[in-house]
């Protein structure tokens, strides 16, 4: 299993998780961190100074309304199960849990620490913080 968590410098977890400059991949197995690699963060829209992950689209029924693509997301993290940030948007949280990506919202400041209480199953999850 692979955990992503949005860094800011690779150690210190990032406020935002499109927003954040890379993502630490921590490599689990039997419950253990075996190895850890640094993604710098080159497919989200926010990161590479779109306004948001936002795109107008033409509803059928009335105005157009706003959608949100988080595809280069879910490819850019799509081999990891899980990805933790301080922050996010309900609608990346869903769209990448509809993809079969966990998404967890902590208050945790350590990237590594992070991943071993979510291996731990001791990682609290703060679902209510999503904007």
């Amino acid at each position: 299993m692979k955990i992503a968590v949005a860094t800011e410098k690779g150690t210190t977890i990032s406020s935002h998780f499109g927003r954040s400059p890379f993502f630490t991949i921590f490599e689990i197995v039997d419950g253990k961190i075996v190895g850890q690699s640094t993604r710098q963060n080159t497919f989200t829209k926010h990161f590479r100074g779109h306004h948001g992950d936002h795109q107008q689209e033409e509803h059928p029924h009335g105005p157009k309304e706003e959608t949100h693509d988080h595809d280069s997301v879910a490819d850019g993290l799509g081999d990891c199960s899980v990805v933790i940030s301080h922050g996010m948007g309900r609608r990346a949280w869903e769209d990448l849990r509809a993809r079969g990506i966990e998404m967890i919202v902590t208050d945790e400041t350590d990237a590594e620490q992070a991943a071993r209480l979510y291996v731990a199953g001791n990682l609290r999850d703060h679902v209510e913080r999503l904007h």
